[in-house]
């Protein structure tokens, strides 16, 4: 869903303009089971029906390409998905992997996740309460929220055989040669990219430890 919320009465009903990577993606077959209840709970106890309507593409982001190859994932937050195939940054929508709740039924794991790390990232853009402990959160490979994240990545890897990689925010004010010259958290082995970034988004991966990460922009 767009985070203007778009929408408009109209007769008999409400308008809302959604966003969606494919034409099938808000269908009962891309949904979790907790997704259907719900919409089958609103059209009952409402006696409405949800129709959905294809405008076309959106001027902003254009025609998304899912790929069908997945040669290593990364788990970060962003605008659709926090699914990313690593080789051609393309966000996979959640509903292309296997279940990763221990339910057996949704991605409410994943889901829980990337809504802690919404509320902390917007915690610390608002730079008033605990900017700190936020950019903490968000950088540390051993922060609760980290913590979270890999247990995320680690299930999303057991069910994809993919490989899946957490990603590091940076922040750090320490000039960037300092910067490039840091080892894996984890492991204190090197990390930085041969070709110092990997497609111009993240300078450092660590296959062993399975983490990724940024040049600061902290300069």
């Amino acid at each position: 869903m767009n985070q203007e919320w778009q929408y408009e009465p109209i007769e008999d009903g409400l308008s809302l303009n959604l966003f969606c990577p494919e034409k099938a993606s808000y269908s009962e077959k891309n949904s979790t089971i907790y997704g259907n209840r719900w919409k089958k709970r609103i059209e009952e106890e409402l006696e409405c029906i949800f129709e959905f309507k294809y405008i076309g593409l959106d001027p902003e982001f254009g025609k998304t390409i899912i790929p069908q190859k997945l040669d290593f994932l990364i788990l970060k937050a962003a605008r659709f998905s926090p699914l990313i195939e690593g080789e051609s940054m393309s966000q996979i929508p959640l509903y292309k992997i296997p279940y990763t709740h221990h339910d057996g039924q949704s991605y409410n794991d994943i889901n829980f996740w990337e809504d802690n790390y919404q509320q902390i990232e917007g915690l610390w853009y608002n730079s008033v309460v605990g900017e700190r402990w936020t950019q903490s959160q968000l950088q540390n490979h051993d922060s609760d929220l980290s913590k979270q994240g890999r247990d995320c990545c680690r299930k999303i890897e057991e069910v994809t055989g993919v490989p899946t990689y957490y990603f590091l925010f940076n922040y750090r004010a320490w000039g960037q040669k300092k910067d490039k010259e840091r080892k894996c958290p984890n492991c204190g082995q090197n990390w930085l990219s041969q070709d110092l970034t990997l497609n111009d988004h993240f300078a450092f991966k660590c296959d062993d430890c399975r983490l990724v990460s940024e040049l600061s922009s902290n300069k």
